[in-house]
């Protein structure tokens, strides 16, 4: 049986457009239709909670600090991005990572235990914390960063729903300041790279 030639451009072409899709949602800090925020315009202090109390921005002052917004649940993309993480830390010089500062941020508290954050964090490196907030903190704060994210339902799932979520690294400079937003496929070395600049900028400035 002869293959419609129509009907086959018409699937490669809808296939196509959910990879785009799915790598906007990987890769966006904002939802469709909505303004990207510039970078100058997003970060600042947050509070959030920790497995071993209260955790301010503020008290990592003269650290480089790396965020990553995720949830325990997530298969595949956040261990991964964990990894890349741990990676670049393991680059670094034994002075930079002694002044360097992991969080990976849950944006599902209601799932995401104080605990299971930080086995999961503590896993990768000892230098990053796990942290998330009620759900008004998290909503706030993700907002506060540029952070887009969605709750799906999947009814025919044992979890009620997953979270679509951007997947990046945002790197906050010893001052406190957002200096970058790195797409998850960035590499532990171009990571490291990354730190590496904005530890460098500020005490070659001072």
């Amino acid at each position: 049986m002869t293959k419609n030639p129509v009907k086959i451009v018409l699937l490669l072409g809808a296939l196509a457009l959910a990879g785009i899709f799915a790598l906007y949602i990987s890769n966006s800090t904002t939802p469709i239709g909505e303004k990207q925020k510039a970078l100058k315009d997003l970060g600042g202090e947050f509070q959030l909670n920790s497995l071993d109390g209260t955790v301010n921005l503020n008290q990592f002052k003269g650290q480089t600090v790396v965020l990553y917004f995720g949830f325990l649940n997530c298969a595949e993309v956040c261990p991964s991005s964990m990894g890349v993480m741990a990676t670049a830390f393991s680059m670094l010089p034994p002075e930079e990572y002694a002044n360097v500062q992991g969080i990976f941020i849950s944006v599902d508290p209601g799932r995401d235990d104080l605990d299971s954050l930080d086995k999961f964090a503590k896993y990768f490196d000892k230098r990053i914390k796990g942290l998330t907030g009620t759900k008004e903190e998290i909503d706030a704060l993700t907002e506060q960063y540029g952070v887009y994210f969605d709750l799906v339902d999947m009814e025919s799932s044992e979890l009620s729903y997953t979270v679509d979520h951007a997947s990046r690294f945002y790197i906050i400079n010893p001052e406190g300041k957002l200096v970058d937003a790195m797409s998850h496929t960035t590499t532990p070395i171009e990571l490291a790279a990354g730190i590496d600049r904005a530890h460098s900028k500020v005490f070659a400035n001072n």
